[in-house]
């Protein structure tokens, strides 16, 4: 009832007469509101109405009145803010009819604004030709919410439109913006320009993000436009690369990054080939080996298992912790021995990921040599910081040889755990493990195992704060509603949950990165689902 004081202490202290009548009906509110005789009373009277319970779709005639009475825009903008939250397809031609195209003050903007944005949230194919029109505005806040409200509406007729904005030369976030819409609206027509945005950039600024994404919305379509690129086949997109002076390789690293995310098989023999991509360049050879080693790894290729084993002589620390990364996740024993021969050579950046890369691959038969890599590591950390002193820590090796042994001894538990467990079922109960590292095993193990029955224990577990179990928690129920179209009925009911959790750490820094393969979960589930 607090809302409803303030409204009555308000509307006294403005001279009008109490709170008479049921503030639960429109009339309460339609003589609030003509009663206010300033823009501030009106406005104050509508932020109460909106927090009213009361509100509901029996409100929406008086708030049609209002909206076609009232004279100031900034009171019309505050209705339309009401009526998107009603969500009543009758409002639909109110609010067209509200809308002030010849008016290009800032009030009016930001009504047309409100109004787009609640002819969105109503969510009635009625309005795709008024919201067409505002495509045109000047005013981009305008031209924006019109672009999100044919995206939510997945307004077909929209998408040449949209073409057209995300590609021409003008403001790279309103391109941005359409490039998305063309993702929600899901129509494969958009393929061939999504496919060229994603190796666009325009004053410095990159569309493969918004680009990439959005051709996974729209799946298979996007799969057969993007294989005869990573085949190198595709002559026109490769003359049309070649005019705005992109390079080759960004077309086979930038595809194979969204055909790894759509498991196209097809792809796997060209993905195989360019992961022995060469260039005189280092930085270009190992992006494109290291984005073909992500794409085989996501899709979990045995044949790719014995190249990367082969290729962990790579000096490089970063690319080669992508290749450990790939191996982890297609699983099996055959890069074992590999991995623990550069687990014993090098500097410790070197070191540990091999070492890692044992843990999520061996069992019981690995614990003796991580006993051995224990009792060497003080003489390996000496060593090393006599050769580079200057080294992080390596003032007091003792010390930093001590932090290494305690990093060594908690990737060992991922080998204890594997010792424990011989199924998937065991597996599934190592996801509640304090170990960080032996629930990021476990999600593989569960994730690889085709066991339908087991997607519940991983879309529960999808908000995991640790960033590399999390990781492994959407990549294993991806596999899991990929193998299986049973676990993909069981995982709707994890849906609404899923989509809250985007929507909350939206903008949380720490989830950025890991959340854009949320995002594609959530486009899976509900795709397996329809």
């Amino acid at each position: 009832m607090r809302p409803l004081v303030s409204l009555c202490l308000a509307l006294a202290l403005f001279g009008l007469a109490g709170c008479k009548g049921d503030p639960n009906t429109p009339e309460y509110w339609d003589k609030a509101l003509n009663g206010s005789k300033k823009t501030k009373e009106k406005l104050r009277v509508l932020d109460e109405l909106r927090e009213a319970k009361a509100l509901n779709g029996s409100f929406a005639p008086m708030l049609h009145a209002q909206l076609q009475s009232q004279k100031h825009a900034e009171v019309k903008a505050g209705i339309a803010k009401i009526l998107g939250e009603v969500r009543d397809p009758s409002s639909v031609q109110p609010l067209v009819d509200a809308l002030d195209l010849g008016n290009t003050d800032s009030a009016a903007n930001a009504m047309n604004k409100e109004i787009a944005s609640a002819l969105g949230a109503i969510g009635d194919p009625k309005a795709e030709p008024t919201l067409l029109k505002l495509l045109k505005v000047k005013d981009n806040y305008t031209k924006i919410e019109a672009i999100n409200a044919l995206g939510a509406l997945k307004a077909k007729v929209a998408v040449e439109p949209l073409i057209a904005v995300a590609t021409d030369e003008g403001e790279p976030f309103i391109s941005k913006k359409a490039v998305q819409a063309l993702g929600e609206i899901g129509d494969p027509k958009a393929v061939p320009a999504l496919v060229k945005m994603m190796f666009k950039e325009r004053r410095g600024i990159s569309f493969y993000m918004e680009s990439s994404f959005a051709l996974y919305q729209i799946g298979q379509p996007s799969a057969d436009a993007l294989l005869p690129v990573i085949k190198g086949e595709d002559k026109e997109l490769f003359g049309w690369a070649k005019e705005n002076n992109i390079i080759e390789p960004a077309l086979f690293a930038k595809s194979a990054q969204v055909l790894g995310d759509l498991h196209e098989a097809r792809a796997e023999k060209s993905l195989l080939q360019r992961l022995g991509f060469d260039s005189e360049y280092l930085d270009i050879k190992l992006f494109v080996r290291m984005r073909m080693a992500d794409a085989l790894g996501r899709m979990r290729s045995k044949e790719a298992a014995k190249a990367l084993a082969g290729m962990l002589e790579e000096e490089e620390a970063t690319a080669r912790l992508e290749y450990i990364r790939a191996l982890t996740r297609i699983g099996g024993r055959e890069a074992v021995p590999a991995l623990l021969k550069s687990a014993a050579k090098g500097s410790w950046d070197a070191r540990e990921p091999s070492i890692i890369g044992v843990a999520m691959l061996g069992d019981e038969r690995e614990i003796a040599a991580f006993d051995k890599l224990i009792k060497e590591e003080e003489a390996l950390t000496a060593a090393e910081c006599k050769e580079n002193p200057d080294y992080q820590g390596c003032d007091k090796p003792a010390e930093l040889a001590k932090k290494h042994i305690e990093a060594i001894e908690g990737h060992k538990k991922r080998l204890s755990a594997a010792q424990a467990c011989k199924d998937s079922a065991c597996w599934a109960k190592k996801l509640d493990d304090p170990e960080a590292g032996v629930r990021e095993r476990a999600a593989f193990e569960v994730g690889r195992s085709g066991n339908a029955e087991l997607v519940e224990a991983l879309t529960s577990r999808l908000a995991e704060k640790n960033l590399d179990t999390r990781l492994a928690i959407i990549q294993a129920t991806d596999w899991l509603v990929h193998d299986s179209k049973d676990a993909g009925k069981r995982a709707q009911a994890a849906v609404s949950k899923l989509d809250e959790q985007i929507a909350q750490e939206k903008g949380k820094t720490e989830f950025v990165k890991v959340n854009e393969d949320l995002r594609r979960l959530a486009v899976k589930l509900k795709r397996s689902g329809s």
